[in-house]
């Protein structure tokens, strides 16, 4: 499909009447746009970078100070990671599996940067309340004591930092899977034992 055509459709979903595509600039690899309209001031919108062969979108804010840089580095990142992982995506999240450990301290220092969070639920009265906590040191190095170790919805930019460190110095042998959302019901009385299962 022509990009020019994806670019105007993706503005007429946000549903404003009048809003006029701007291209901004387009290479044989992406094609980037962003929007305006003649009246109305757009707070928070930035340019957009469609990868011309996945056809996927790329969107930043206003605020992000070099958003070319930042889509180029994703894309770099994702290149690099694809000759391991040919079904790494660099814009969804995924579940890291981990099958054997060689630098447990490593290991431990570089998961803390990625600002993992688990849910246990908590049931109170008739409702189950799932909040995220952030996990500390202590909690990781006791999960890790067990193996395989599964640490769940980690966004893809956030895991390539590990994999590359694991490139460069071999912390851990792992898989990977797509994380996918899973409904949870949020009444006792209608919940299954994975309701109440914990998410890590």
């Amino acid at each position: 499909m022509d990009v020019r055509k994806l670019a105007q459709n993706h503005i007429e979903a946000i549903e404003i009447s009048g809003l006029k595509l701007e291209i901004l600039e387009e290479t044989l690899e992406y094609f980037c746009f962003s929007y305006s309209h003649p009246t109305l001031t757009l707070a928070g919108a930035g340019p957009t970078f469609i990868d011309k062969i996945e056809l996927r979108f790329f969107e930043y804010g206003s605020g992000d100070s070099d958003p070319k840089a930042n889509f180029i580095k994703k894309i770099k990142t994702e290149k690099l990671i694809r000759k391991t992982l040919p079904e790494f995506d660099i814009l969804k999240s995924y579940n890291l599996n981990i099958t054997k450990i060689f630098r447990k301290m490593n290991l431990i220092e570089k998961l803390m940067d990625l600002n993992l969070a688990y849910t246990i639920p908590e049931i109170v009265g008739k409702d189950i309340f799932r909040i995220s906590k952030p996990y500390n040191s202590n909690l990781i190095e006791k999960r890790l004591t067990i193996l395989p170790c599964k640490f769940s919805n980690i966004p893809a930019e956030k895991l390539s930092n590990l994999i590359i460190s694991n490139k460069e110095i071999k912390l851990i042998e792992f898989t990977i899977t797509e994380f996918e959302e899973t409904t949870k019901t949020n009444r006792v009385e209608k919940s299954t034992d994975e309701d109440l299962l914990p998410t890590w």
